[in-house]
């Protein structure tokens, strides 16, 4: 008869179908895709860092693709979800600022969740690309109300056509630009070395700049 005793206790692979098993795999994976990017991420990898079997993997998602997808599903999430609670009710003073430092400390305290979407979107999949072009478009609607109404005497000199388009083009120039300071700044970008307290101050100072411009 076999003495179990005997036996060298291999850690086994958790198993699959578990509820949390899922989220459990998404998290490995943004931690995977954040490190080595999108192409040179396999599933065994995310299998790995998650503590699985790659069928696990597959158990939950029909491959990279759609694992990939999810990830970003849920960063973008968390992004909306910073931005929604820094929003102020009723008085909308000092709320850009407000939403510009919130987004700013979730990048610090989630870098991985920050490189998913602000340095290897570009180019992953066809459904990553129409869930940024979403998430830009959302907040460039909602960053209306950022945006100050011209002097009266300036506005007297517009149409109303242009005077759209000038809110517009500066909130979309907003938008272009919270979005293109983060990978930059994060490690190993061209600012990444800068002070962020005076690159956020810098960034919070443009910002009022430009939608004040329309």
């Amino acid at each position: 008869m076999l003495d179990r005793t005997d036996l060298t206790e291999v850690p086994a692979k958790l198993p699959a179908h578990r509820p949390s098993r899922r989220n459990e795999i998404i998290d490995a994976a943004i931690k995977v895709l954040s490190r080595n990017g999108y192409a040179e991420t396999s599933i065994q990898d995310v299998a790995d860092e998650a503590g699985v079997v790659p069928t696990a993997v597959y158990y939950h998602f029909a491959g990279k693709d759609e694992l990939f997808n999810v990830a970003l599903q849920t960063v973008i999430a968390e992004v909306d979800e910073v931005v929604e609670r820094a929003r102020p009710e009723g008085e909308q003073a000092g709320a850009l600022g407000r939403i510009i430092e919130a987004v700013w400390e979730w990048i610090e305290l989630r870098p991985d969740h920050a490189r998913i979407l602000y340095s290897h979107l570009p180019g992953t999949t066809e459904q990553a690309r129409l869930l940024r072009r979403e998430f830009e478009e959302q907040h460039i609607e909602r960053a209306f109300v950022y945006a100050r109404q011209a002097p009266a005497g300036e506005r007297r000199h517009r149409t109303a056509a242009a005077a759209h388009a000038a809110a517009r083009l500066s909130v979309r120039t907003l938008i272009s630009l919270l979005i293109a300071i983060h990978p930059m700044r994060l490690e190993g970008g061209p600012l990444s070395r800068r002070s962020p307290k005076a690159l956020r101050a810098a960034l919070e100072d443009v910002s009022q700049r430009i939608v004040a411009l329309d």
